[in-house]
C-alpha cells in the first residue's frame, strides 16, 4: 500500500505524458482540435500531480524529474508540432523554413532545466512556464483553424507566427518573476492577483472563446510586473520607515 501510495503522483505525471505523446502524433495528421483537447487535459494532470504529491506526502526527486519531462512533451514538443503544421498547412512556410517553430521545444528545455536547478522558484516563477506558453500558442492555433474572422486571418500571416513564437521563447527564458498558481491560504488579500487572473480567465473565454487563453497569459504576465512594481515601493518605503525610526548614532566628539 505505501509502495502504490508512493507511485500515485507519478502515474498521473504519466498521463500527462500520454496526453502529450498523443497530442504530437495527432498533430502531424492534421487533427488540431483533438491534440489541443489532449494538451489542456495534459496541463490539468501536470496541475494535479503535484497536488496529489503534496497531499500524500510523496514529492520526490524522482518526480521531479518525471515532471520536467512530461512538461517539455506535452507543452514544448507538442505545441511545436500544432504550430509547424498550423504554418505548413496554410503555407505560410515551406515545411523547411518551418522548422524554426520547433525553438518553442528548445526554449521549453532551457526553461525547464532552469526551474529545476533554481532554488528560489518554490513560490514564484522566473519567465513564463512551460504550460502557460503552450496555452498561448494552442489557444492562437485553435482560433485561426476554427473561425472565419478578420482577427483569425489577420493571425494566420508569417507575421503573427513569428510573432507568437518569439513572445513565448523569450518569456519562458527572461528573469521576470511571475506569481505562481498554488493557493496556500484562503485569505483575499494574499491571493487577490491568483483571483483576478481567474476571473479574468472565464470572462476572457467567454467572450473570445479558446482565444481567451491567449488574452489571460498575457494578463498573467502584465498583472505579474504590476505586482513585482507594488511590491518593489512597499520594500523600498519598510526600508526608508526603518532607517528613519532608527538612525545611525552619530560620531562621538
Amino acid at each position: 500500500m505505501k509502495k502504490i501510495k508512493a507511485a500515485f503522483p507519478s502515474f498521473v505525471t504519466s498521463l500527462n505524458m500520454v496526453c502529450g505523446v498523443c497530442a504530437s502524433v495527432l498533430a502531424m495528421q492534421g487533427e488540431t482540435r483533438l491534440a489541443v483537447v489532449l494538451i489542456i487535459l495534459a496541463a490539468v494532470f501536470d496541475f494535479c500531480d503535484g497536488f496529489v504529491a503534496r497531499l500524500l506526502h510523496s514529492v520526490s526527486e524522482f518526480g521531479k524529474q518525471m515532471d520536467s519531462l512530461s512538461d517539455l512533451i506535452s507543452f514544448g514538443v507538442a505545441p511545436s508540432v500544432i504550430m509547424y503544421e498550423f504554418a505548413v498547412s496554410n503555407e505560410l512556410f515551406s515545411h523547411y523554413v518551418a522548422l524554426f517553430v520547433l525553438l518553442i521545444a528548445v526554449f521549453s528545455g532551457l526553461r525547464l532545466a532552469k526551474f529545476n536547478i533554481d532554488p528560489e522558484q518554490t513560490t514564484e516563477f522566473k519567465g513564463l512556464p512551460t504550460p502557460a506558453s503552450a496555452l498561448f500558442v494552442i489557444s492562437v492555433c485553435y482560433y485561426c483553424k476554427t473561425s472565419d474572422s478578420v482577427l483569425a486571418q489577420a493571425l494566420t500571416s508569417q507575421v503573427a507566427v513569428i510573432t507568437v513564437v518569439a513572445f513565448v521563447c523569450i518569456m519562458m527564458v527572461v528573469n521576470l518573476r511571475l506569481f505562481s498558481m498554488k493557493i496556500k491560504t484562503l485569505k483575499i488579500k494574499a491571493i487577490i492577483w491568483q483571483l483576478i487572473l481567474v476571473a479574468s480567465l472565464i470572462a476572457f473565454v467567454c467572450l473570445f472563446g479558446v482565444l481567451g487563453l491567449a488574452f489571460t497569459i498575457i494578463l498573467y504576465v502584465i498583472l505579474s510586473i504590476i505586482r513585482n512594481i507594488i511590491n518593489r515601493d512597499n520594500k523600498d518605503n519598510n526600508v526608508k520607515t526603518q532607517n528613519f525610526a532608527s538612525p545611525h548614532k552619530p560620531p562621538e566628539s
